[in-house]
């Protein structure tokens, strides 16, 4: 790869709070075009995502035309690399980056399944995750969204998945309890009802697991917040979540669905940029970068 690294660039992106759309907007004006890849930078993961038609690899840009869904919910930067196609690839490219109509910055937006690795999500889920929270009650949410969480932690007692994957199948869930010592629970088939209600005993962790064969090409997203913790992500079929010192609260719970494999697909596909290496900087500025206004 040391001989392609002047063929590859990348530029830093900021996006306010909101709901975005990042178009290619024009490539080489003779010979291929170069691929582009969006993704969170480095830091940013638990605020902004990157999201992909169904069935596209997420972030991957081909040609001119494509596009992506940028959700923050916060103020964050993106990271866009391009890599020249061929031996003498052209590196020119520009993009734009506009508002969606009525989700200017400061807005939510309500898209199905975060993730902070930038990935694909199936939409039109009636799933909902419903939870109770102490001092708070019983209170039910979309994929993609927070139980408590970062703006307004609390323990969470007991967790559940309410309706059906937009996949097929369902979600198991095991809780941790936080007695003295903590202990498993039983698993719990899809849609029961796990922890405890009114008991001051809140989730000292969660393992949660796909089920049912209609799911295989999904993957659970799931970010989990722990008293005095930071974000803990993780991506997978079965995934585990449990603080640092194994009994601390769960304050914040985020659960999504991904469609497909994710960095293993495009990894495949795209060899060449996911495995690319250091950037040479030069002075002159290939990608350019334009904003439209919500009304453009």
């Amino acid at each position: 790869m040391v001989g392609d690294v002047t063929r590859e660039r990348e530029a830093a992106v900021n996006v306010e709070r909101g709901l975005f759309v990042l178009r290619y907007a024009s490539g080489a004006a003779s010979g291929p075009s170069p691929i582009a890849l969006v993704r969170p930078a480095n830091g940013f993961e638990p605020f902004v995502e990157v999201l992909s038609a169904p069935g596209l690899v997420s972030g991957f840009l081909s040609a001119p035309g494509d596009c992506v869904v940028i959700r923050a919910e916060r103020a964050a930067r993106l990271g866009l690399k391009i890599r020249g196609q061929g031996a003498e690839g052209s590196l020119d490219a520009s993009f734009r980056i506009e508002p969606l109509a009525g989700t200017g910055a400061g807005a939510g937006a309500g898209i199905v399944g975060p993730d902070q690795n930038g990935e694909d999500v199936p939409g039109g889920s009636p799933f909902k995750i419903v939870a109770h929270v102490a001092r708070r009650g019983d209170v039910a949410v979309d994929p993609g969204a927070w139980v408590a969480g970062p703006d307004a932690p609390a323990a969470i007692e007991a967790v559940g998945i309410r309706g059906a994957l937009p996949s097929g199948g369902g979600i198991e869930i095991q809780p941790l309890v936080a007695t003295n010592p903590p202990r498993w629970l039983d698993w719990a088939p899809s849609g029961a009802f796990v922890g405890t209600r009114g008991r001051a005993l809140p989730l000292a962790g969660l393992r949660l697991r796909l089920a049912g064969e209609p799911a295989v090409d999904c993957r659970l997203s799931v970010d989990a917040m722990f008293l005095g913790s930071p974000i803990m992500s993780r991506r997978g079929r079965e995934v585990e979540l449990v603080g640092p010192a194994g009994s601390d609260p769960l304050v914040g719970l985020r659960i999504g669905l991904l469609a497909g494999a994710g960095d293993e697909r495009f990894a495949a596909q795209a060899p060449a940029l996911a495995e690319a290496g250091p950037v040479e900087r030069q002075k002159e500025a290939r990608i350019r970068v334009f904003r439209a206004s919500a009304g453009a």
